[in-house]
């Protein structure tokens, strides 16, 4: 098979545009798509802030608000100035982070033209402030179920080839196939002049040598990653960039923070990399307590009713205390009381014991997880229920009010379950208050192992930003409603 051939026919046997002009013809559709959503999405939030306040509250007529909708190609304009279209390769927290601001410099330039202008019309400022926070929502969701429904397509993410098989190559590969929302398909991977032939890496196969990378550049690829441990690889960096739009280089940086890294000319050919504590600085630790008593505040009071029946489910059904408080470790290290809504029979303990010993097999997957996909110890029906839609979670804003625990962090993990963890990790862990939810959680849910739940927890703590608090509690939201993972 040609390398123009394995282009056009990737790992995933689905139906892909061929001919001359194909890439261009994709792109401009994908483009085109997400310029709609997104018309789509300030369109509706507008459409519900007129319904809820400037009809029924000031009468006004839909047609004096109809007048304003040019002035929605300015958000268009402001989307594609900072790269979201289609805003491949920058993540869905940058994604979210970028939204934001456009949003909200596009209203604020819609404010100005409509009433410090004086324009002839008095609009309602209240149906814009609601227009302004549906907007901020209903845009960052409406991409969201774009992606889910596009990414299925194989035309939809920019074709890239992966130059190197090494272990950098393989991960990359491997994290590109997972994270949809980055937009990348790996189609080929050619090899270094060092390194053995495979067929495949990843599934991804094996083209050939860099030679081919005009072919594949001719065809439309765009995107090269290169492996490389070296920043002076120059002529080879070089080599590629006479065919390809953009070359990324993979590098790996431990542990360190890479969200909202920055680099640093100092003089010549030197480069610093710029981190920044974002956790000690005190003004975002205001920020995120200030985010973590709002939102918690106002979900206590929406889902008070649901905890009170879920409370009285469980003592009809399974006699014993309809809460439990688990001792955790918090933030600094100290003890803290975390309630849930009791899922398990009162004698959860000897029941799993006397599982374990008649299924030997199942201890394996105990000490890989701490967790039972099938476990015998669930109230019968309601205890499945509650911990699929996280139910059982919801007393926890009692303590994200008070100010045990935050919206977002590491999971409170009981003392057996941490003990399986490096004291490094444990000492970081301790940086922060342990969340409702978190990365983990969003990624694998119970799927994940001891690895992935550190490497999840170190990335948040190490990265943290409020938009990606943001990135994660919306994220939560669908995960809950799918069921993932849960049991």
């Amino acid at each position: 098979m040609t390398d123009v051939e394995l282009l056009n026919d990737p790992p995933r046997q689905t139906r892909t545009w061929k001919g001359p002009g194909a890439r261009s013809r994709q792109r401009a559709t994908r483009n085109g798509l997400l310029i709609l959503g997104d018309l789509l999405a300030l369109f509706m939030a507008a459409a519900c802030a007129y319904s809820l306040w400037a009809r029924p509250v000031r009468s006004q007529p839909i047609e004096q608000y109809l007048q304003l909708a040019p002035l929605l190609l300015f958000f268009v304009v402001g989307y594609a100035a900072v790269g979201l279209y289609p805003g491949f390769g920058i993540g869905g927290v940058e994604t979210l982070r970028r939204l934001t601001y456009v949003t909200t410099a596009g209203f604020l330039a819609v404010a100005t033209f409509t009433f410090a202008l004086q324009v002839p019309h008095r609009y309602s400022r209240v149906t814009f402030a609601l227009s302004y926070v549906l907007s901020v929502l209903f845009v960052p969701t409406a991409r969201l179920l774009l992606l889910n429904w596009a990414r299925r397509f194989d035309w939809w993410a920019e074709p890239v080839v992966v130059v190197g098989t090494g272990q950098r190559a393989t991960r990359a590969i491997r994290n590109t196939l997972k994270a949809a929302h980055l937009g990348y398909r790996p189609v080929a991977v050619l090899t270094l002049e060092d390194q053995k032939s495979v067929a495949t890496v990843e599934t991804v196969p094996v083209a050939g040598d860099l030679q081919l990378g005009a072919s594949f550049a001719s065809a439309g690829v765009r995107v090269a990653l290169l492996e490389t441990d070296q920043f002076q690889d120059r002529d080879l960096v070089d080599r590629l960039q006479q065919h390809f739009h953009h070359v990324v280089l993979l590098r790996e940086f431990d542990d360190l923070p890479i969200q909202g890294i920055h680099i640093r000319n100092l003089g010549g050919s030197m480069v610093g990399f710029e981190y920044t504590n974002n956790l000690l600085l005190f003004g975002n630790q205001t920020l995120k307590r200030t985010m973590d008593l709002v939102i918690a505040s106002v979900s206590l009071v929406v889902f008070g009713p649901i905890i009170l029946m879920a409370a009285t489910l469980v003592k009809i059904l399974d006699r014993g205390p309809a809460f439990y408080f688990q001792k955790r470790t918090g933030l600094g290290g100290r003890d803290v009381a975390v309630p849930k809504i009791r899922t398990m029979r009162v004698d959860a303990e000897k029941i799993l014991e006397e599982h374990l010993r008649a299924h030997p097999a199942l201890r394996d997957e105990w000490q890989a997880r701490f967790k039972l996909r099938h476990d015998p110890r669930l109230i019968p029906f309601i205890g499945r229920l509650f911990r699929r839609l996280s139910i059982d979670e919801l007393p926890q804003l009692f303590s994200v009010v008070v100010g045990d625990m935050s919206l977002v962090g590491p999971r409170p993990l009981p003392d057996y379950h941490l003990r399986s963890f490096p004291p490094r990790f444990l000492t970081l862990r301790q940086r922060v208050r342990p969340g409702i939810t978190g990365l983990w959680q969003i990624m694998v849910r119970s799927e994940g192992g001891l690895d992935e739940q550190e490497g999840y927890d170190t990335h948040y703590i190490r990265n943290w930003s409020v938009w990606l608090d943001l990135y994660v509690l919306a994220k939560t939201v669908g995960v809950v409603f799918s069921g993932r993972g849960a049991y």
